[in-house]
């Protein structure tokens, strides 16, 4: 009985530990795919791009431009987006990768002359898109707080 018990309490700790890595897995987006972050000729292709998509804590997305002169330009609300205002952060090498560690909605646009008006603009949503309002546990810690409580109940069984 113990021997079936000790096997299926390892089995657990296994899985969660599995599914746990799983969890931790980030995707790294080209913004854009293969025609990458230009002026499209559908002013929409960027919001279109961004909602077929999900996108988790711990993804990157890399801002790749191969012709022209361009920008990601990162502004602080959806009014500075909406009305294209020109200043933020902004990444002028092309090729930035930029990671997000936490929910919350991030708003890009092309600060280069016309290109925000013509579409080069796009609203990234990480998780449910609200920023926390206090520090979240890492995925790490949570994987430790588990660990404890899977041979905690391992060591409860056994003895």
């Amino acid at each position: 009985m113990a021997g079936r018990l000790s096997f299926t309490v390892g089995f657990l700790i296994v899985a969660s530990v599995g599914l746990l890595h799983g969890a931790c897995a980030a995707t790294t987006y080209t913004v854009g795919d293969d025609l990458g972050w230009t002026v499209q000729p559908n002013s929409s292709y960027y919001e279109d791009w961004a909602s077929q998509k999900t996108f988790q804590i711990g993804d990157s997305f890399v801002f790749n431009w191969t012709t022209g002169t361009h920008t990601a330009t990162e502004v602080s609300t959806r009014e500075e987006y909406d009305n294209c205002t020109k200043m933020g952060i902004i990444l002028v090498d092309a090729g930035v990768t930029v990671t997000f560690n936490a929910n919350g909605t991030h708003y890009f646009l092309c600060s280069e002359g016309t290109h925000c008006e013509q579409g080069q603009k796009m609203v990234i949503k990480i998780g449910d898109g609200i920023a926390p309002s206090f520090a979240a546990p890492s995925l790490a810690a949570a994987a430790a707080l588990s660990a404890l409580f899977f041979s905690t109940v391992a060591i409860f069984f056994l003895n």
